[in-house]
């Protein structure tokens, strides 16, 4: 299970990957920020599209090959 998500996330392209990235770093924001009772949707917002623009510049995805 663990290798086909792995092939699966490498075979992202850069703009699909920086989104799964962003995207998930907001829902995780959301929540860490429900469980201790206040969350807050403009950090979550903030932190998600900050995330998507860095994944996104610097491409951590690409293989060197």
């Amino acid at each position: 299970m663990y290798r086909r998500l792995d092939n699966w996330v490498w075979g992202l392209s850069r703009v699909e990957y920086a989104l799964l990235t962003g995207t998930t770093a907001a829902l995780g924001a959301l929540a860490v920020g429900t469980v201790f009772g206040a969350p807050d949707y403009a950090f979550a917002f903030g932190l998600g599209l900050t995330m998507t623009v860095v994944y996104y510049l610097f491409n951590p995805n690409q293989r060197d090959e």
